[in-house]
């Protein structure tokens, strides 16, 4: 209990401020736009994210850094303002109604299984996910802060001036930051540390954002209709492939926040062509739109092509009633369709031709299933089967989505839902079953990475999964009520709501159970393994779901390589013998380049790639290659007092070629001999701090 208390004490105020950052500023802007208080709020983490985008990139153009202060008087001054001009004066759009407790629902929802899944598995509030993408987010964030640099255009680890002087590989470029542009301000409010801000952002915007998003979703598909929106309360986060599976891939955190809040561009997007609608109001909804789009591409381009492939049908859908509402035959209706999606595949490929995004749209991961298998995976919800750890099928869940799928295609205007959701598994099965230019065609926008692939075939699932649940309620409704009308009963659909509701979040969130009768007989080498571990959490004679992603979430967070236990508690010491802006030389390849963001520790190399290019400095090349001459070297002692090193941190008791840093399998321990051949006595050095092979020193200057 104790520890829970110490972890929610962590969380809790940076979560507080997070939640505000990504309500206030969109909630103020929805509100100048005539939308709803309640759909403004649900709709607000996108816009306030695009927010803090635009004006993060606009306040690095011109030069000035984005404090907190400076930033938050910028966008809530001016969107507060227009909030209170427009009261009373503008139009509210016509969206169904939303009550205004209906969203807590999804909270409550939300805010629990994101304690349970997520949270509880880290073992701390700033555990650090140990993986080879995690390099990019960190050390970003914390350049950002300590720069005030909010900016997606020269990007990288040394964004402050005076880092800017002593960068040694000069390797900054346009990367997609509006994620990371959040996560800065919210260090720079709080001064939490990147790894805690980072793992509360995944919970507020997975397990808060997200289901709020697809309420918004669900609100434009069925307006007016509570009952749905209740439904979709259940699902919102029912589905393994999308938040949970990604949450522990990676770490791609972005693109997690790029698709947890596209729902609500999705939603805007469907208003926009919906039925009797004023000019004033479709102009209102598209400059909404525009702006939600800037901050969602600035956090992954790949958000833009999934809306593009999701709403494609919803587009022929629109022409065909346009077509039908003026009395044009069946002829017109097909021209006009096919030449929309002639248009939609010119657009596609030019964008698979452009230079920008060649990197992405031809990365390759290799096949992992065929067309029966990945039919199988398709129906079980297990998308990505074949590929990363196996997670049991989610059978239950499955059942929904076929049913919500053959509604839908019997539901006149919903017949799109399934269209889309067929699209969406094409381009999935594509990806997972080929391996040629047509797979880079169609899955290339999402690197054809088979996580991110299943993710988006969840976020397409759910509306279906919200009709299959609605179907299964209104069922027991009718069971019940012609079991009761005999007897002259009421049927109680608040019970009967809420029994299918307890039952199937029993069923979906089950975790592993042992089921007397299997037998299960714990092999010597699961004891030892587990000797260390409480009994219930030993594994069981059957799987479930989400027992298996809780396994997963927390072997991902329990990763000791490139940085362990002992390292990251002796990085710890560092941090408080070193004094503020000190400059430490490292060897990035025994993991400290993961000081910089995880600990604040103002390291000199911060990547461990690069070393060797044509873009390397001729001071980095003898520092890292000839430091331990330093005393002796006038051409070293130059180079260090031009970048005005103070320290050198050795860390020697691992393998440098361990864990992601050497993926590449390129390592050369003559890469940084300058630096690992320091020793304790190796003149112009003295000892600051040692731990067996981890080692502080001091340049004697």
């Amino acid at each position: 209990m104790f520890e829970v208390f110490q972890m929610m004490n962590s969380i809790l105020p940076v979560a507080l401020v997070m939640c505000v950052v990504l309500l206030a500023p969109g909630f103020l802007t929805f509100r100048a736009f005539g939308m709803p208080r309640t759909w403004a709020a649900v709709c607000a983490p996108l816009a306030s994210l695009s927010l803090i985008a635009i004006v993060g990139e606009a306040m690095a153009l011109v030069g000035v850094p984005s404090s907190a202060p400076l930033m938050g008087a910028v966008l809530l001054v001016p969107t507060g303002a227009a909030a209170l001009v427009a009261r009373g004066r503008v139009p509210s759009l016509s969206l169904g109604r939303i009550e205004p407790w209906v969203p807590l629902v999804y909270l409550v929802i939300g805010a629990a299984l994101g304690y349970n899944l997520f949270l509880t598995r880290l073992g701390s509030p700033d555990a650090l996910f140990q993986a080879y993408d995690v390099t990019q987010h960190l050390n970003l964030i914390q350049s950002m802060a300590d720069s005030g640099r909010l900016s997606s255009l020269g990007t990288n680890f040394y964004l402050s001036a005076a880092d800017a002087a002593i960068d040694p590989i000069n390797s900054s470029g346009f990367y997609p930051a509006a994620w990371h542009s959040l996560c800065a301000l919210v260090v720079m409010i709080t001064g939490a540390s990147v790894p805690l801000v980072i793992n509360v952002s995944m919970y507020v915007l997975a397990c808060l954002a997200y289901p709020l998003a697809l309420l918004a979703l669900v609100g434009v598909l069925f307006p007016g209709r509570r009952g749905m929106q209740l439904c979709g309360a259940l699902v919102s986060l029912a589905f393994v492939a999308f938040p949970w599976n990604l949450l522990a891939f990676g770490p791609i955190y972005a693109n997690v926040a790029g698709f947890a809040l596209m729902p609500v561009a999705m939603a805007l997007f469907v208003h926009l062509l919906a039925d009797d609608l004023s000019v004033s109001e479709r102009v209102r909804t598209l400059v909404t739109l525009l702006g939600c789009v800037v901050g969602m591409a600035l956090c992954h381009p790949n958000t833009v092509f999934t809306c593009v492939a999701a709403l494609t049908p919803y587009c022929v859908s629109r022409i065909c009633s346009a077509c039908a509402s003026k009395g044009w035959g069946l002829a017109r209706k097909l021209a006009l369709s096919a030449l929309f999606c002639l248009f939609v595949a010119a657009f596609w490929l030019l964008c698979f031709n452009l230079p920008a995004l060649q990197e992405t749209v031809r990365h390759f991961w290799k096949p992992h299933s065929w067309l029966f298998q990945q039919l199988v995976n398709t129906l079980t919800l297990i998308y990505n089967y074949g590929f990363n750890s196996e997670i049991a099928a989610q059978l239950v869940l499955g059942a929904l989505v076929v049913i919500g799928f053959v509604k839908a295609l019997n539901t006149p205007g919903r017949r799109w839902l399934a269209a889309s959701y067929a699209v969406v598994c094409y381009i999935v099965l594509i990806g997972a079953t080929h391996e040629d230019e047509y797979r880079q065609i169609l899955a290339g926008f999402w690197y054809t990475d088979p996580m991110r692939l299943a993710a988006i075939a969840a976020i397409c699932a759910t509306p279906l999964a919200t009709m299959g649940i609605k179907w299964v309620y209104d069922l027991a409704v009718r069971l019940v009520s012609a079991y009761n009308a005999p007897r002259k009963r009421p049927a109680r659909t608040p019970v009967i709501a809420g029994a299918v509701g307890a039952l199937f979040l029993l069923l979906n969130f089950m975790p592993e159970l042992s089921l007397p009768g299997l037998h299960h007989v714990y092999t010597l080498e699961e004891q030892t393994k587990y000797e260390n571990v409480e009994f219930r959490d030993w594994p069981k004679s059957v799987h479930t779901t989400y027992g298996d992603y809780r396994e997963v979430v927390e072997e991902v967070y329990s990763y000791k390589s490139p940085l362990s236990v002992q390292e990251q508690q002796f990085l710890d010491e560092v941090k408080e013998l070193v004094p503020d802006g000190a400059l430490i030389v490292n060897n990035p390849m025994d993991g400290s380049f993961l000081a910089y963001g995880a600990d604040g520790l103002r390291l000199y190399y911060r990547n461990f790639i690069g070393v060797g290019s044509a873009s390397e400095t001729e001071d980095s090349r003898y520092i890292r290659l000839r430091l331990c001459f330093y005393d002796s070297d006038p051409r070293v002692r130059e180079a260090v007092e031009a970048v005005d090193a103070q320290y050198v941190l050795v860390m020697q008791d691992g393998e440098f070629n361990s864990a992601f840093i050497n993926l590449r399998g390129d390592y050369n321990d003559a890469d940084f001999a300058g630096i690992t051949s320091i020793t304790d006595d190796t003149p112009g050095f003295s000892v600051v701090k040692r731990q067996a092979g981890l080692v502080l020193y001091k340049i004697e200057r």
